[in-house]
């Protein structure tokens, strides 16, 4: 028995020795396998990271730029924007004059002048462009108008409210203030508080002092006052 064993030993040890080679080389073949299949998976990371961050940097840029493009424009509008002056009247809770810019439209000086409940604004047109020295006079419900239209240059303006003869700053009340055209309630207030803080009127000039009054404002109000 131990005879045939050796024979078999003999017979095929060399097999035996091809047999680990061969498991040995299959090994090294299944790792290597591997390996190129996990490089290959974090290239193909790597790609699509880098193709994600050019993505957003591409995205970045086209958001900036049209930023830039938007804040251009504007921009160039605000550039050719000029500041006029209109007078508002009529039915409104705040008659005064108004600095506006020239691209603004009636509806947007009304939104500042505030419309009484009685306003009518039938014959108004909303979407008209403002210009300098322009009148706007709100009629009320059922008011006769002795004039086609309802708005009217500062040549006509002077004609509709001017006092008889000029209002004394430091004697005038409120009521009496408000006669002078472009002067609305709230300007007479500011010019009764100014001479009861300040003290009396010593001149016309005095009035570019109030609150409210401008270089513009005085230079339409100066010839309606006296001390």
């Amino acid at each position: 028995m131990l005879e045939q064993l050796k024979h078999y030993y003999n017979q095929y040890k060399h097999f035996s020795w091809l047999l680990v080679i061969a498991v040995i080389v299959l090994a090294f073949i299944l790792m290597k396998l591997h390996s190129d299949s996990s490089n290959q998976e974090i290239e193909s990371t790597a790609q699509n990271v880098s193709n994600s961050h050019l993505d957003n940097d591409k995205q970045n840029f086209s958001k900036k730029r049209e930023s830039n493009k938007e804040a251009d424009t504007e921009t160039e509008a605000n550039r050719k924007t000029k500041v006029v002056v209109v007078d508002v009247k009529g039915a409104v809770e705040h008659p005064d004059i108004y600095e506006m810019k020239d691209n603004q439209r009636i509806k947007d000086v009304l939104n500042k002048a505030k419309l009484t409940s009685k306003a009518d604004l039938t014959t108004i047109n909303l979407s008209e462009k403002l210009t300098d020295q322009k009148m706007i006079f709100i009629p009320e419900k059922g008011q006769n108008l002795t004039t086609s239209s309802s708005i009217s240059t500062s040549s006509t303006q002077s004609t509709n409210k001017s006092p008889q003869t000029k209002v004394n700053l430091n004697s005038a009340k409120e009521n009496e203030l408000t006669t002078v055209n472009g002067l609305g309630p709230s300007k007479a207030k500011a010019i009764i508080e100014f001479r009861e803080t300040k003290g009396p009127f010593n001149s016309v000039d005095q009035l570019k002092n109030v609150k409210g009054i401008g270089e513009k404002s005085f230079e339409k109000l100066k010839e309606y006052f006296t001390v």
